[in-house]
């Protein structure tokens, strides 16, 4: 619990696990929100502090990914944080993951990562207008996510349509060339 308070102080943060809405103590789910939190409090803290003298959150991602709703906000939230966040590729950053993964303000990848792009999967319930809704709804998330890669990175229309159908794994040295990171970590103390 001790390493958990200093690393909060610190401003590192970790992002292990399936990502979820709700997160109970000892769940494997991991709420966004409560780092949605930190980074709300983190930047009243500097509101003061010009943005090039803000020590920078830092999130470091090993997760399969999971929810893309609270993905979508949380990486909305990072894209207007004035302090700024940078992440890091601690193992892999799969699917919703890997969009945290591109929305840093600085972006890295240590030695021998993965990213995960990918449609996704959803379910559908309920009545016939339900579930028809709930796909109206799932294809809007489906093409934020499509436009926010592509806003983020190199990666253009044609390689994305080309990959995107699969589960498109994403090695350290190309997530470098295809603009998904900024730089591959060869010194920890780039981080610290």
């Amino acid at each position: 619990m001790l390493g958990y308070y200093k690393n909060e102080q610190e401003r590192v943060l970790w992002i292990k696990g399936e990502i979820g809405e709700n997160y109970e103590p000892g769940d494997d789910l991991f709420s966004l929100f409560e780092l949605s939190k930190l980074i709300i409090q983190y930047n009243k803290e500097d509101k003061d502090i010009p943005v090039e003298q803000r020590k920078p959150i830092k999130i470091f991602i090993h997760s399969n990914g999971g929810d893309l709703d609270s993905t979508l906000a949380f990486v909305g939230l990072i894209s207007i944080s004035k302090t700024p966040v940078w992440t890091i590729n601690a193992c892999w950053a799969y699917s919703a993951a890997g969009l945290i993964l591109m929305a840093g303000h600085k972006r890295f990848a240590l030695p021998n990562t993965e990213c995960l792009i990918h449609s996704g999967s959803g379910q559908l319930g309920g009545s016939y207008e339900q579930a028809t809704e709930q796909m109206k709804n799932y294809k809007y998330l489906v093409d934020k996510m499509k436009d926010f890669i592509l806003a983020k990175t190199t990666i253009d229309q044609k390689l994305f349509k080309k990959n995107s159908q699969k589960d498109w794994y994403v090695h350290t040295d190309e997530m470098l060339s295809l603009g998904i990171v900024d730089e591959v970590v060869n010194d920890l103390d780039i981080l610290f």
